[in-house]
């Protein structure tokens, strides 16, 4: 997995951080759980989440060093009760010591889902509880779709010789077999179709050009421009509106079985 840059993923993140916070808004907590964020990315949604839980703990976990240090950063000295870690969610380093586990917007990125489920759930209590989101199938190909469709084109083709989708975008159905293999009831799972206007195209260029790093570390610095820009300029023909963002988005409302 290609390290994220914690400080522009912080600059262009509006669009995960209004997900999220919508995902939180109705997240029932009583003010002293032990709460695990997976993916936390920067560290912006974990910190709302540590407000909630007053009598309780918080510990974001995400994959890239730069993200971890992005999030420690929000962390005023005397907090002890909130902690970031650098780990990979495959090999999370848990065995019952949370009541709670969240991920929004990060499982997509991870091509072994099972696994990462078995790894959430051995992480909660018997019991506890996991709210995850993500980015799912749908019949309108995705915008990581045609990045790998622009990187097939011969301008780029060169560059991806033998790179695989960094990404799953699961079938709703396909996840809850996953969830339920990895020890979990499904208490509810539900698929929005949500969109995002940005307010210009090279704000959809900056925001895409940060999720993009996957693609973006094969070539050189003089050549991402014109791969975002392709990118976006074809995604735009696809929804049909300028500056447009369209995504379904999965939650799964789940129980660790005891």
């Amino acid at each position: 997995m290609v390290d994220w840059d914690g400080a522009r993923y912080a600059e262009v993140s509006g669009l995960q951080r209004m997900v999220a916070e919508e995902s939180i808004a109705d997240l029932a907590l009583s003010g002293n759980e032990r709460l695990l964020d997976v993916g936390c990315g920067d560290g912006f949604i974990t910190m709302l989440l540590a407000e909630r839980l007053p009598d309780g703990s918080v510990v974001g976990v995400d994959a890239s060093h730069r993200m971890i240090d992005r999030a420690l950063a929000r962390v005023p000295f005397d907090m002890l009760r909130v902690q970031f870690h650098v780990d990979n969610v495959l090999a999370l380093p848990f065995e019952e010591d949370f009541d709670i586990a969240v991920s929004f917007n990060a499982l997509h990125w991870v091509h072994e889902q099972g696994e990462a489920l078995r790894q959430i759930a051995r992480s909660l209590v018997g019991g506890g509880r996991a709210v995850l989101q993500m980015v799912c199938a749908t019949e309108r190909p995705s915008i990581e779709d045609v990045a790998m469709q622009v990187a097939a084109d011969p301008r780029w083709s060169g560059s991806f010789e033998g790179f695989s989708a960094p990404y799953v975008h699961v079938e709703p159905s396909h996840f809850g077999d996953l969830a339920a293999e990895a020890g979990f009831t499904v208490d509810d799972l539900t698929v929005k179709d949500l969109s995002w206007q940005f307010d210009s195209i090279d704000d959809f260029r900056a925001w895409f050009g940060v999720g993009a790093s996957d693609w973006t570390s094969r070539i050189t610095d003089a050549e991402i421009d014109g791969f975002v820009s392709a990118v976006i300029d074809r995604y735009q023909e696809i929804v049909g509106d300028t500056a447009l963002f369209r995504f379904s988005q999965l939650r799964a409302s789940l129980t660790r079985r005891a």
